[in-house]
């Protein structure tokens, strides 16, 4: 009996699993290229293994799987009992093709599965990725429904490497999902959004200071500044503000601070502004390194009043140098390691005036000096170009003269 007498394996196995079939051996194949390149280049493993071949091979033969009849119901059969494909370093990948090209059948079998796995698989390395992709492509139903399993987990969460992306991105889409089902009347599915985020919501108020004094709690913090919607909003901005004078000089407080002037109300601008004007403490905030990112963003963000008062406080001040040379504020600042962005950012937002000229005349009367400083470097070539500037505007008026 001849070789071809026998029926091969794969004439047994339906176009589906032929395609499956497919996909295994490309999984097998990559992986023995991938690691024999590992015995050759060890260091740059973990980026071949992230977006080598696998990954547009194999997601391109899951898309063409998932595509087919028969090969969406193969594909939910196995994924039934495929829990390692969640948190896998390839199979990650396959999973977000579904979630992103698969039936809406598919989609709503994976959603129920992922039920039970939200919380572990966001604290996992690939599993996280899962679970963003999931908030990405599931139905906002399916969404609210995945979120509100955090509840109880969220502090756990955010402590997390991983999990702390899932909280941002959790909060950031279902508020979105509340404010458009508000703008359009659609109130019940407002509520049921909002219900859904409370959990997170309440846990991060509960506990705004400690988080936003966290590596990875303060970019939760401000989530929540950008993209909760009233009433929730103003509750975590009153926390903020009740907080700020022990995050303003906070290593990872300062940015939660930040934010509550970008996108705070008018009164938590005031309230901030005080805090860093009282008993003239501008300079000492500009020359501290976390508090100076503060007073830079309030030169940016605070109305004209604010701005001249704190500027009128570096002109009228004066300070002493190591050799207990008293000399002006400005020119102090100017040569610090920190307090030298705050003039800079006062050159850039100040309008022309008083106030704009005599920082000019006092920098520039002493160019010389600060030349001689590395950290007044970015404030030279400001006085340079202003001078240039200078130069050019009074030759122009020059030659009107002439003519």
């Amino acid at each position: 009996m001849g070789y071809n007498t026998y029926p091969s394996y794969h004439s047994h196995l339906s176009s589906a699993e032929e395609s499956a079939a497919s996909l295994g051996s490309e999984c097998r194949s990559n992986r023995r290229r991938l690691s024999k390149k590992r015995g050759k280049e060890k260091k740059y493993a973990p980026t071949m293994a992230l977006s080598g071949d696998f990954e547009e091979s194999g997601s391109l033969l899951s898309i063409k799987v998932a595509k087919d009849q028969d090969g969406s119901r193969f594909i939910q059969q196995r994924l039934a009992v495929a829990d390692e494909l969640w948190n896998d370093v390839y199979g990650n990948f396959i999973v977000q093709k579904l979630l992103e090209f698969g039936t809406d059948g598919m989609k709503e079998g994976l959603a129920k599965r992922l039920r039970s796995e939200t919380l572990s698989l966001s604290t996992r390395v690939y599993g996280c990725r899962v679970i963003q992709k999931a908030l990405d492509e599931l139905s906002n139903r399916d969404v609210a429904s995945l979120i509100s399993t955090f509840k109880g987990n969220v502090l756990l969460c955010l402590n997390d490497h991983n999990g702390n992306h899932v909280i941002q991105k959790s909060i950031s889409i279902l508020f979105k999902m509340a404010k458009e089902s508000r703008e359009n009347g659609e109130d019940d599915l407002c509520t049921l959004y909002l219900e859904s985020i409370d959990p997170i919501v309440e846990e991060i108020i509960q506990s705004v200071e400690l988080l936003a004094k966290h590596a990875y709690g303060c970019r939760a913090v401000q989530r929540m500044v950008e993209y909760a919607i009233e009433p929730l909003r103003s509750k975590v901005l009153d926390s903020i503000i009740a907080s700020q004078d022990s995050l303003l000089c906070h290593t990872y407080g300062n940015y939660v601070v930040q934010k509550a002037l970008e996108h705070g109300r008018p009164s938590d601008r005031d309230a901030i502004f005080k805090s860093i004007t009282l008993d003239n403490s501008v300079i000492k905030f500009s020359k501290q390194k976390q508090a100076s990112n503060v007073v830079e963003a309030m030169l940016r963000l605070g109305d004209d009043r604010q701005r001249q008062q704190i500027v009128q406080e570096m002109l009228n001040c004066f300070c002493v140098d190591h050799y207990n040379v008293t000399e002006n504020a400005v020119l102090s600042m100017s040569k610090d390691p920190y307090a030298n962005y705050v003039v800079k950012t006062a050159l850039k937002v100040l309008q022309e005036g008083e106030q704009r000229d005599r920082l000019f005349s006092i920098l520039l009367s002493h160019q010389a000096d600060l030349e001689e400083v590395p950290f007044a470097k970015h404030i030279v070539a400001m006085l340079n170009t202003h001078r240039q500037s200078g130069e050019e505007d009074t030759a122009m008026v020059n030659v009107e003269d002439k003519k």
